[in-house]
């Protein structure tokens, strides 16, 4: 499941509601986690990170690119 992959590639995953989490961001210094992931539960998984990294860096950091995040 893709939204496996992606929460198990981060640090200091938390749930904060139903297919909701958040966790450090990968792209920047971050101690406390500033980024929001949501599985729509359609195929598509959305991702914001509060300190403004752009997505495809957060994903470039972990190895994933935006293709990841969408359904096949």
């Amino acid at each position: 499941m893709k939204i496996d992959m992606l929460l198990d590639a981060l640090r200091k995953v938390r749930v904060t509601g139903s297919n909701e989490w958040v966790a450090c961001c990968p792209a920047h210094d971050d101690r406390t986690p500033s980024l929001a992931i949501k599985d729509v539960g359609d195929g598509r998984i959305l991702v914001h990170c509060y300190a403004n990294c752009a997505v495809e860096d957060v994903l470039g950091s972990i190895g994933m690119t935006l293709s990841d995040l969408m359904p096949d």
